[in-house]
């Protein structure tokens, strides 16, 4: 299937991974025709407005980019074979019915990286058209119970793990003031939640320097002498050298999406980090403990393997390698996950 007609609706914010999965299937041959459903000048850093809240509260967001008006136009003309969703939350049952009668033929996809069972993320409208979509796709392998997305109307699920761009994330070569810039023993690289503040203020209350890195942590700016907040994210090269300029990175998995991994968890070891992870049975079959990566259950156990690993750098850096090698050896390329999804499309359209 790798020369299929593809019209991919996402959004194409700079610094999405939607952008480099649309990338990796222009590289296996796809045709890709893009729309948008966010307007070009948009930005994950965004604010939004009191409207825009309020709609998302109600699980109502506004079609700001017309997605689906160009939709339907786009099934009025030349035949396409896929039509790939991901977290095009806008998207309504009565655009997807208006494909299907004007392209029967054409596989309706979805791909989540979400937890589609929380409200926050599955809006009424996507709520309403699950038993439309002919393969839903999902990196959170719960939502393949039988009890939790098939239950909710879907009729075929595929889960895939995480996935890296070989062109984005690979090793990063460091000069003096980049080691400046990024560096830290302790670093961590995503958005403020709760339960990751606390576990970085007990790391820093116990005197183990961190430098974090995302959105929305500026409250706990000069809270700490050893916790150093950035108030700000790293994207594509800045974010390869803050990993590779770390000797620990943590990977914390957001509480509200019941994560078992991340894509920080294939990220991490592809740009060649030493990644400590949350342990849980899925993410230590990805990569063995102790010797692919390092694992905590709780803050008490994160102090301790920080501690531990920032003395032992032979040992750290050996863990790395073989991380690495695990990822860029595997099939964890967004090309490789992307064919595995293709092929289960193929499948479901026989």
């Amino acid at each position: 299937m790798s020369d299929l007609k593809i019209l991919f609706v996402g959004q194409t914010v700079p610094g999405s991974r939607t952008l480099q999965r649309i990338k990796a299937l222009k590289n296996i041959g796809c045709r890709v025709e893009v729309i948008s459903t966010n307007l070009a000048e948009a930005r994950y850093e965004d604010r939004s407005s009191l409207a825009t809240r309020i709609r998302h509260r109600l699980r109502c967001p506004a079609d700001v980019a017309d997605a689906n008006g160009k939709i339907v136009e786009r099934a009025a003309g030349e035949e396409f074979d896929l039509l790939w969703l991901e977290r095009a939350i806008e998207i309504k049952a009565a655009t997807l019915r208006q494909v299907k009668q004007r392209q029967p033929r054409v596989i309706v996809l979805w791909y989540a990286e979400d937890d589609m069972m929380n409200p926050r993320h599955l809006s009424r409208y996507v709520e309403a058209a699950l038993p439309k979509f002919d393969l839903w796709v999902t990196t959170k392998s719960f939502n393949a119970d039988s009890n939790e997305m098939p239950l909710r109307g879907v009729r075929n699920i595929l889960f895939v793990n995480n996935s890296y761009d070989p062109a984005v994330h690979h090793p990063a070569s460091l000069v003096d003031t980049d080691h400046a810039e990024y560096g830290a023993d302790v670093s961590f690289v995503g958005t403020f939640e709760n339960v990751r503040a606390e576990s970085v203020k007990f790391l820093a209350k116990n005197g183990i320097n961190v430098r974090v890195w995302g959105n929305g942590w500026a409250n706990l700016k000069g809270q700490f002498e050893a916790l150093r907040i950035e108030d700000r994210p790293v994207y594509d090269d800045q974010y390869g050298k803050v990993v590779c300029g770390s000797k620990i990175n943590l990977c914390f998995l957001r509480k509200g999406n019941r994560d078992l991994q991340t894509c920080r968890s294939i990220e991490i070891p592809a740009f060649g980090g030493f990644m400590l992870h949350e342990r849980n049975d899925e993410i230590c079959n990805l990569f063995e403990e102790d010797i692919e990566a390092a694992y905590f259950a709780d803050d008490k156990e994160l102090l301790g393997q920080c501690r531990k690993w920032l003395s032992e750098d032979i040992a750290r850096t050996h863990i790395a390698k073989a991380g690495h090698n695990n990822v860029v050896s595997g099939n964890f390329s967004h090309q490789d996950r992307l064919r595995e999804i293709l092929s289960a499309a193929e499948k479901v359209k026989s």
